[in-house]
């Protein structure tokens, strides 16, 4: 199954595509006013007939208030298609005949809203009235998320003559006679909220799409991430999507980069980031003046923070042979791919100390992307592209790395496997390590992100064979791999690495 929603011009969206994933739990975040809510409830209306009307009120553009005349949404369902637009008093569907195929798109759609409703039974509703222990997965679920063992003893009863079920928890102690409870009355908002999301998500479909809102609301931010996590193991084990809206930056900062959903507006064009990396979700670094360094580098990935890790050791090194006494303080960020870095460092400057120099490092790779085409005299110059024009308004604090690390490690490997194996050895302070030549050489004829993925394999099993014969993690074992690329150059290309130094350090 395949479903993709388009949205064209309806407030402050002017463009927007997304590809709805089909199974897994997911955060989606975004700048306010960037569209998220309309997004959340274009999903919705797969589920519910009325989520435009309840969710996109407006009408006609002739008062300029509110014109929704000019939307148009299209859902794409298995190579299906219907699309949506507001006709004087309602949304039709054009072709009518294919207005099902978003009902079919999932098994259930629900969108589900902080609820703390209490049900408060009187006294006389709970005389003679039997108690039942609550279900015991809505027991589990809530003592995973306050991480007790409180709701071990949560009990459930059926109020006469209004239908409703109420819960109480037992808060008798093991030698009293008599048995005494407290009520939803005495429940956190936050226990409350829980409590209810949990009896709807504990009865997810499979193939269902659940749109969780406003998902922290009264939470500890621990609460937070184990909810979350709750969520994930649901959405798993039903084979359903559970699509989380939130702005909570310590979710979004214990979440996996592959759960994570991104939305940037920009001039109503949005654009949807999957797999970021939480500071550019965040779009913040947590600074002040006190504490903000000297030099901020902001990169790519943690291939290329481990890189400039080593380059600043290297750097540090030589300023202290030669006597120099004093050095910058220096932080490496990874904020995601190339456009991503150029982007944050435009908007870094609202946020960041004016006493710290920010800085773009790219891997080589993303240079031709970001170089300005040139120009033949009394020819116009062509418009620039985003990336050409972001680089083009920064370029005196922007840098680009002599390799992309992936690639520049396996060419190094390629150039003399013999040697540098033996490197790798003695600076890892391991014996017996083998590297295919076929592997280090499987990039050959690539290019862009295959090249880089296939680079990335082939350093991964070098690292899981380093990992295994040194009792270490494969993240410890890549980064002593970088810092063999590091130095290896600094010996074959010492003029260029201590001029990018100098710029970088200095």
């Amino acid at each position: 199954m395949a479903v993709k929603v388009t949205i064209k011009n309806l407030k402050a969206i002017k463009t927007l595509e997304f590809d709805v994933p089909m199974s897994g739990a997911f955060v989606i975040t975004g700048a306010n006013g960037c569209g998220k809510t309309s997004l959340l409830t274009v999903l919705h209306r797969m589920g519910a007939s009325n989520a435009f009307q309840t969710g996109l009120p407006g009408g006609k553009n002739t008062t300029g208030i509110d014109g929704i005349d000019e939307t148009t949404i299209q859902y794409d369902v298995n190579g299906n298609s219907v699309t949506y637009q507001y006709n004087y008093t309602r949304w039709s569907a054009t072709p009518r005949s294919n207005s099902t195929i978003i009902g079919k798109a999932f098994s259930e759609v629900l969108f589900l809203k902080a609820d703390s409703s209490r049900v408060e039974p009187t006294q006389n509703e709970l005389k003679g009235i039997k108690k039942q222990h609550a279900d015991q997965m809505l027991r589990n679920f809530m003592n995973s998320v306050f991480d007790t063992t409180r709701f071990n003893n949560l009990y459930r009863i059926r109020l006469r003559g209004r239908n409703l079920i109420a819960h109480l928890i037992d808060k008798s102690a093991p030698t009293d006679k008599k048995k005494s409870y407290y009520s939803e009355k005495t429940f956190s908002l936050g226990e409350l909220c829980v409590m209810r999301l949990g009896q709807k998500l504990l009865g997810m479909k499979n193939g269902g799409l659940y749109i969780i809102d406003e998902f922290e609301m009264a939470l500890h931010p621990a609460a937070q991430i184990r909810l979350f996590r709750e969520i994930e193991k649901l959405a798993n084990a039903a084979s359903c999507t559970a699509l989380v809206s939130t702005h909570s930056s310590s979710l979004i900062k214990s979440v996996k980069r592959s759960n994570i959903i991104y939305l940037e507006n920009d001039g109503g064009n949005v654009t949807i980031h999957r797999h970021v990396y939480p500071t550019y979700a965040l779009q913040h670094l947590s600074l002040d003046e006190e504490s903000a360094p000297d030099k901020l580098l902001f990169v790519e990935d943690v291939a290329a923070k481990h890189c400039l890790d080593e380059m600043w050791r290297q750097h540090i090194k030589r300023q202290q042979s030669s006597g120099t006494g004093s050095l910058p303080t220096v932080q490496v960020a990874v904020i995601g791919g190339y456009k991503e870095v150029l982007r944050f460092l435009e908007r870094s400057k609202a946020f960041i100390p004016n006493m710290t120099r920010r800085m773009a490092v790219l891997d080589a790779d993303a240079e031709p992307d970001c170089m300005p085409p040139t120009t033949q005299p009394g020819v116009p110059a062509p418009e620039l592209t985003v990336p050409q024009s972001l680089y083009h308004n920064q370029k005196n604090n922007v840098v680009f790395l002599p390799w992309t690390p992936e690639v520049g490690l396996c060419e190094l490997l390629r150039g003399d496997i013999a040697t540098h194996t033996q490197g790798i050895q003695t600076h890892t302070g391991i014996t017996n390590l083998r590297i295919s030549q076929a592997s280090v050489n499987a990039h050959v004829g690539q290019t862009g992100r295959l090249q880089r993925e296939t680079c990335k394999s082939a350093i991964d099993t070098i690292a899981s064979d380093i990992a295994a014969k040194n009792a270490c993690t494969e993240d410890r074992a890549r980064e002593a791999l970088f810092s063999y690329l590091v130095q290896a150059t600094l010996v074959t290309s010492q003029p260029s690495m201590l001029k990018l130094s100098g710029k970088l350090f200095r």
